[in-house]
């Protein structure tokens, strides 16, 4: 009874090996490159606020036209789905 619970010990590890083995094939470790330092970030040249109403204004651009071709857009198919008048 010994001797089977041993051999079935061996063959799980053996089988995770086998797996384990299986499963990196091909996984090489990437170069990230160097480390990422504050060297990398942006200096601002720019107020905050100036560059803030600039952004928020080429928003509020879009947001108006896409509004408006939503509205467009849900007209001509509130005309298109119209039942026509019979007479």
């Amino acid at each position: 009874m010994r001797s089977i619970a041993a051999l079935s010990r061996l063959a799980y590890r053996r089988s995770m090996f086998v797996l384990s083995r299986r499963f990196a094939h091909g996984h090489e470790v990437m170069n990230p490159g160097p480390p990422v330092t504050l060297d990398y970030m942006p200096i601002p040249y720019k107020p905050y606020k100036t560059v803030y109403n600039e952004l928020q204004t080429k928003f509020n651009k879009y947001l108006a036209i896409s509004a408006t071709l939503l509205i467009v857009s849900l007209t001509l198919v509130r005309l298109e789905l119209k039942v026509p008048l019979s007479g």
